[in-house]
């Protein structure tokens, strides 16, 4: 039997309590997601961790309600000394596997903040409309 996607529409059954978001299909979905974000992170490069725990670090302290990383259009200039900050701090743990004139190794810093930034932003926005 050949069964079609429905549309989210016809699966939901009364008005949503914020019309310009999309209805959440429970928490289920939350925790598969979470599941997948920690075996993809599982499957980084080894030159990756060091640097993600760091970036993690960092932005559970700025995991608030208010905080810019969950600005519609988060200031770049904010985020960019953010991985700056980021990269010094493995650049003081081991100067040469981080050097701080490396191109690479920045972009790196950043993609992976702005990567962990967006699932942050994701998780903040499904947990909002799951439960107000």
């Amino acid at each position: 039997m050949n069964h079609m996607e429905l549309p989210p529409q016809d699966y939901w059954f009364g008005q949503p309590a914020i019309p310009s978001m999309q209805p959440v299909f429970g928490a289920g979905k939350l925790w598969e997601m979470e599941n997948d974000y920690s075996y993809l992170k599982y499957l980084y490069p080894d030159i990756c961790n060091p640097i993600q725990e760091l970036i993690d670090d960092e932005c559970d302290q700025l995991e608030y309600d208010g905080s810019f990383i969950f600005d519609s259009y988060p200031d770049k200039i904010s985020l960019q000394q953010l991985a700056h900050k980021i990269l010094k701090k493995c650049n003081d743990k081991s100067p040469d596997t981080f050097p701080m004139d490396n191109k690479h190794i920045r972009e790196l810093v950043e993609i992976l903040l702005y990567h962990e930034i967006l699932y942050r932003r994701n998780r903040y926005r499904n947990r909002k409309r799951l439960y107000y």
